[in-house]
Parts: structure tokens; C-alpha cells; sequence
């Protein structure tokens, strides 16, 4: 029988129970009730774009577009957004800057035309043959370059003409073009608008179709001339009236359009060019007909899902690709991580890549990021693959909050075994997101590599041989160092432990010879690496790029004087003094391109010896010459470039009679945030993506999308 009492009490339990299995739901979910961050359908990333000097440059004269299901063309600027061409399956269209460019060759001969082109392309990329009908012939002019001046221009011009790129049956002499020009028109179409051409063509002028927007549509004009500047345009305007040009007109500076020009640079094909002016603010969109995307020929012929917009800024050429974000991610993961890396990996990247993107807002100006690292790794369709695609959308609009707002997250190849500390060894600052000085499971890129062998020859180089190509003599040198014999002919006896097939070997030995062996390292990989001995002028050439007080050569002593907290370099003193290179992260460049700063410095050619009178001399602080006394009682001065001398501990080393270093480090990159071979070992121990991404951004909240 069950009391009131009971009764009474047992609901209020039964709500108890209730609440306080929402808390641990709650508690146990990976993401975070509020959605605070929104992510956009799309994202605009520049494949080609210049923000000038010592800021983001990325060039090209030219951009050739093709889809396999053929294009769309729209006219975009902020009174038009008109469609008003297609370009069919399988053919191309170019763009460029209606600039100042080289008229190297003009003649009626093809053949003639083609050989100038060939002359131009061996040294540049810039080269066209444009077709035009002229007095009657059909004319080829050979053009070159895209100049933001006229003097460019004919700098050029000078170039080629002296490399004899301008030789063949001229039908004028080689000149600057200018993107000056009379304009008449408008005409109801293309087609008409190509006849008028060709009728003042037959009266000796150069004249080209144009698009120009008008009343919210794009119409067709005529341009007339391509002049140097703006002194020549009455007197071509009263010529293009004299040979039937109707409404011929001087246009005002700053006018937008685009001029078509046939560009014939292949016996086979021809592709229309259009040229937009460098003071206008016009765009042209190219849309896919079809789902086969994009390619971009100058891009390394890489095909992009989305549509390309087509302008100019900083009077180059820019070009955008605007695409879905999600398969945006597609890209990015696949070409960042490994095809047959773990899932949870996968989706880790996918989860930093989305915030890093969108932490970046408009970063450069028309664009939210570049195809680059220095935003992120972008190579379009063909750097995708299923896993990769996978891990983006089972995290799709998932990103990295702190505090409600998204997070920087930064990530790298390889952290070294140990993630750095922002604050203090790479680019300053609190961002109490990054999990500071973390073991990181980082092993994996030496992972079934061969050992290398550093070693010395008997005629005092040395080098590092793979394990594979030597065996051990059961002999001993006379330091106790072993003495290891090569098993093939022609084994290659290299300045790192790696193979670089433009690098010649120091040396290449045969079967049965014999070689002592300094230490035994792991083969030059993300994680462990050893760089090539470097002289002094070489490193003093790349200290001096970065430090912000010159350092006087000659560089003698080069010495790690102080680390953070993960081990990285934070001071470095050369001869002794402190050198700032500003950032920590700049230490990378500094010290000739390492991979990271978490590094040690050998210098080759220091040493403290203990001399004959038993007083310690530090060589080369001291100066001198290094001697040694041989078995007969004399000294000998040492002239050779090496030296191989027994350290503190009885080891066997090598070093040089003047000064050197060798760079040896752990990891690829600044070691900031996530590491993505970390987060491929954390997978392969069984974590989760959410695991991994808190291990790397510990204070880093995950969010979704409120769209999703």
C-alpha cells in the first residue's frame, strides 16, 4: 500500500530525474546550443589577383576559360547584371587588361606571325596573335604584355625587336599600342556591330567590337584606334566619320567595356578575347553551363566548381572564383590532408579549415581568401576525394567560437611532438583558444623510412648514406666508432639524409669500400629533419634579410640563446649579439628556410681545446689557425675544409676549419594550433574529431550553423 506521503513525493523525484538527465545531455554534446555564427552559401577565394607591392601578388596577363558543357557570359558592375554571350563546349575565352602592350609584328602572313609569337613565348606568357581585318587583307598583329605604361610598353618593344622577334614581311613598323580609341555605335548586334568594323577596317582603320553597358543592358560598339594617349583621338574621330562611322564620339576616361579581339595564337584554334579597361569598375561572370566546372589554363589547367568574375585592380588582372563554401571545403581538405587519412582527421580539417576561412572575412579586398597557404591550399575538382568530401559534409556549417566569436584557427603540417606557445615563440598575443606546449602525436612522416648513416669518407668528406646501401664491418675506428662497409657499386653518399634528384651526391661509392660512421638519423622528413651544412656568407646573406640592425660579417658563431616553453627558438646571437628578426615565427626565414623553430643549431667550426699548456682556447673566438701534432712529434696546421674531433663525451665529430652550421629540427610549419599529422595520430588512437579539435583549441567552443 502506498502512502500519500509517497504519492506525493514521487513526481517531484520523477522531475528531478528528468532535469538532471537534460544536464547531462547537455553537458555531453559536442556542440553548443546557440548558434551565433552564421556561414555563408558562398565563399569568393582570388586564383589571381595583386594588392600591390609587399602586400598579396598574384599575376597574370591573361586568363583562359573552358568548360566541358560550355559557358555563360554576364555583365556585372552596379547599374547591369546582363547576360550577354555564351561561349560553347569544349572552346575557350581569354581576358586580359586593355593596357598598354608591345605591337611587335604586323603582317598578312600567319606563318610569319606565329614565328614571332614562338620567339616571344620562350620568355613570356603574355604573347598573342590578334586577327583584324585591315585595308581590305586580313592583318595578324603580334602583341605582347599588358603594361600599366606606355614607357613599359616600349621598353618591351625594345626587347623583342633587338631578340629579332620582329622580323618577317611587315605591314608596319613595330609600335606601342595604347587602350585610347573613338567609339561608335551602338548596334543592335554582334553581328552588326561586326560589320561596321569591318567597313572601317577597309578604310585603313583598326577597329574592334565592343560591350558596353547602357540603360541596364549590354550593348555592342565600335572602337576605333588603340592609341598611345588621348592627342590622336580628333584626328582619328574625324577619320572614323570620313569612313562612315555613325555617332563617332571621343569616350570620357573612366568609361566601362570590353573589347573583343580574335585571338589566333594556335593554327587550329582561335580564341575571343576580351579586354576590360584598368579605370573602370566592370566585371564579367562566367557561369558553367553545366556541372563539369570551370578550367583555368594559366591556373596549372585546374578546374574549379562555381563561377569566375573577371576585373581589374591595381591595374592587373584579377581573377575570383565564387563557390559553394561547403565544396569549396571539397578542395581545401583534400589537398591540406591525406586521401587515406582517418575520417575523424578528415573532419577535424574540415571543421578548422571553415573557421580559418571565415575568420579571414573580405581579407583582400574583393575576395575573402586566396588559393594559396597563405590562406589556405585551394586546387580545385581534382584535389578532391570521397573522404575528404565526407569529412566536410558530416561537419557541414560546424566551426570554432570562443567567447561567441569565431577563432583564428591556425593550423599546421607538423608540430614536432610539441604545439607551440603563441604568447612567447611565434606571433605574440593572449589568444587564450591555442592549446600551449601540448605533446602531439607528430611521428607519423618517418613512419617505414629508412635510417641514413652520417659518415666519413677517407678522403675527409662527409655525408649521409641510406641504411640500406651499408652493412656493419665488425670493425671499430680508433675513437670506438664503427666502421661500416657499402654493399653495392655507385651508392650515393649525400649532404642531407635525403634524396633530391636535382642535387648531385657529395660522393658515390663502391661494393667493399669502407666508411666510419658519425651517427645514425632518421631520414629528412616533416617531422625530423637535418638541413645541408650552410657557410657563414650564406646564413649572415638570409639573417641580414630579416634583422632589423644589420650584422657586420663575417658570421663566426651562430648559437640558440634562449627558447620558450615548447622548446622553439626564441633569441639567436650572432658573434655573440642578439639579433631581432621581430616575430618568433620569423626565425623560420631567417635561418635560411627551415621548416620550423624548433631547432638546434651545430656550429661546425667552433670548438674549445684544451692545448698543450693545459689552458682552454675557443676557436675561432680566439682566432689562429687549427693545428695537430702527428705521430712523429711535429705540428701540422689543419688545411683542409674538415675536421673530425672527439667531443666531451668520446663521441666522434665532424666539423670544419672555419666557420659553419647545420640546422636540425622537429616539424613542419609554426606550430600553432592544430597539427594535422597530430590530428591523423590522435585518430589513429581512437579519437574523435570533437576530441581532436578541443586537444589542439582547448578553451575553443564547437558551433553549427543556424541555417543547418
Amino acid at each position: 500500500m502506498i502512502t500519500s506521503a509517497t504519492r506525493k513525493t514521487k513526481p517531484s523525484r520523477l522531475l528531478l530525474f528528468v532535469l538532471l538527465s537534460a544536464v547531462l545531455a547537455l553537458s555531453s554534446s559536442p556542440l553548443a546550443a546557440r548558434a551565433a555564427v552564421a556561414v555563408p552559401d558562398t565563399i569568393r577565394v582570388a586564383l589571381f589577383l595583386n594588392l600591390g607591392s609587399g602586400k598579396y601578388q598574384a599575376i597574370t596577363p591573361n586568363a583562359t576559360l573552358s568548360s566541358a558543357g560550355g559557358m555563360s557570359l554576364i555583365w556585372r558592375d552596379g547599374q547591369s547584371n546582363a547576360a550577354f554571350g555564351t561561349v560553347p563546349a569544349g572552346q575557350s575565352a581569354t581576358f586580359a587588361m586593355d593596357a598598354y602592350r608591345a605591337l611587335v609584328l604586323e603582317t598578312a602572313d600567319y606563318n610569319a606571325a606565329l614565328a614571332s609569337l614562338k620567339k616571344i613565348q620562350a620568355s613570356s606568357n603574355a604573347g598573342a596573335i590578334i586577327q583584324l581585318a585591315k585595308s581590305g587583307k586580313t592583318v595578324y598583329q603580334v602583341t605582347e604584355g599588358a603594361y600599366s605604361s606606355a614607357a613599359g610598353a616600349s621598353a618591351a618593344l625594345a626587347k623583342w625587336t633587338s631578340a629579332g622577334a620582329a622580323s618577317g614581311p611587315a605591314l608596319t613598323k613595330a609600335r606601342v599600342l595604347g587602350p585610347w580609341a573613338v567609339e561608335t555605335g551602338a548596334y543592335a548586334s554582334q553581328a552588326e556591330a561586326q560589320a561596321a568594323a569591318d567597313r572601317l577596317g577597309g578604310a585603313g582603320l583598326e577597329a574592334f567590337v565592343a560591350l558596353k553597358p547602357l540603360g541596364g543592358a549590354v550593348q555592342y560598339v565600335v572602337r576605333i584606334g588603340q592609341e598611345q594617349d588621348a592627342a590622336k583621338l580628333g584626328a582619328l574621330q574625324q577619320s572614323a566619320a570620313a569612313a562612315g562611322a555613325a555617332n563617332a564620339r571621343i569616350p570620357e576616361a573612366g568609361e566601362p567595356y570590353a573589347v573583343l579581339r580574335q585571338n589566333v595564337a594556335q593554327a587550329d584554334a582561335s580564341a575571343m578575347l576580351y579586354a576590360l579597361p584598368a579605370g573602370a569598375s566592370s566585371v564579367i561572370r562566367v557561369e558553367p553551363a553545366s556541372a563539369d566546372g570551370i578550367l583555368l589554363a594559366e591556373r596549372s589547367k585546374r578546374t574549379y566548381r562555381g563561377s569566375m568574375e573577371i576585373s581589374i585592380l591595381n591595374q592587373s588582372l584579377a581573377v575570383v572564383n565564387e563557390v559553394d563554401f561547403e565544396q569549396y571545403l571539397y578542395s581545401v581538405v583534400g589537398v591540406e590532408v591525406g586521401q587515406s587519412w582517418p575520417l575523424e582527421a578528415q573532419k577535424a580539417q574540415a571543421v578548422a579549415a571553415r573557421t580559418y576561412a571565415l575568420f579571414a572575412g573580405t581579407g583582400f579586398q574583393i575576395a575573402n581568401v586566396v588559393d594559396t597557404t597563405v590562406s589556405q591550399a585551394y586546387y580545385g575538382i581534382g584535389s578532391e576525394n570521397p573522404n575528404s568530401t565526407a569529412g566536410v559534409d558530416a561537419t557541414a556549417g560546424e566551426v570554432l567560437t570562443y567567447g561567441g566569436k569565431l577563432i583564428n584557427a591556425v593550423f599546421s603540417a607538423n608540430s614536432g611532438g610539441i604545439t607551440a606557445d603563441n604568447a612567447s615563440e611565434i606571433w605574440g598575443g593572449d589568444q587564450a583558444y591555442y592549446s600551449s606546449a601540448v605533446t602531439s602525436p607528430d611521428e607519423g612522416p618517418q613512419q617505414g623510412k629508412l635510417d641514413w648513416h652520417h659518415v666519413a669518407l677517407s678522403n675527409g668528406v662527409n655525408g649521409y648514406v641510406r641504411s640500406d646501401l651499408v652493412a656493419d664491418s665488425g670493425q671499430k675506428h680508433e675513437s670506438g666508432a664503427k666502421i661500416l662497409r657499402v654493399v653495392g657499386d655507385g651508392a650515393a653518399v649525400r649532404s642531407k639524409p635525403q634524396i633530391v634528384s636535382t642535387v648531385e651526391p657529395v660522393a658515390r661509392l663502391n661494393a667493399g669500400e669502407l666508411v666510419v660512421e658519425l651517427k645514425r638519423v632518421p631520414e629528412y622528413n616533416d617531422f625530423s629533419w637535418i638541413e645541408a651544412p650552410m657557410t657563414g656568407d650564406q646564413l649572415l646573406e638570409a639573417l641580414n634579410k630579416r634583422a632589423k640592425t644589420q650584422i657586420a660579417g663575417p658570421l663566426r658563431t651562430l648559437e640558440v640563446s634562449k627558447r620558450g616553453p615548447s622548446g622553439r627558438v626564441t633569441e639567436v646571437k650572432a658573434n655573440g649579439v642578439a639579433v631581432d628578426v621581430g616575430v618568433g615565427d620569423n626565425w623560420r626565414s631567417a635561418l635560411g628556410g627551415v621548416k620550423s623553430t624548433l631547432l638546434s643549431i651545430e656550429e661546425t667550426g667552433r670548438f674549445a681545446i684544451v692545448g698543450g699548456d693545459g689552458k682552454t682556447r675557443n676557436y675561432p673566438a680566439q682566432g689562429g689557425s687549427l693545428q695537430v701534432v702527428g705521430a712523429d712529434g711535429k705540428a701540422r696546421a689543419l688545411t683542409g675544409p674538415n675536421v673530425y674531433v672527439m667531443d666531451g663525451d668520446g663521441g666522434l665529430r665532424a666539423g670544419t676549419t672555419s666557420p659553419g652550421f647545420v640546422i636540425t629540427g622537429n616539424g613542419y610549419g609554426h606550430g600553432v594550433g592544430m597539427s594535422q599529422w597530430g590530428a591523423r595520430g590522435l585518430a589513429e588512437q581512437g579519437y574523435d574529431y570533437q576530441y581532436i579539435l578541443k586537444y589542439y583549441y582547448e578553451n575553443a567552443t564547437i558551433e553549427k550553423d543556424a541555417k543547418r
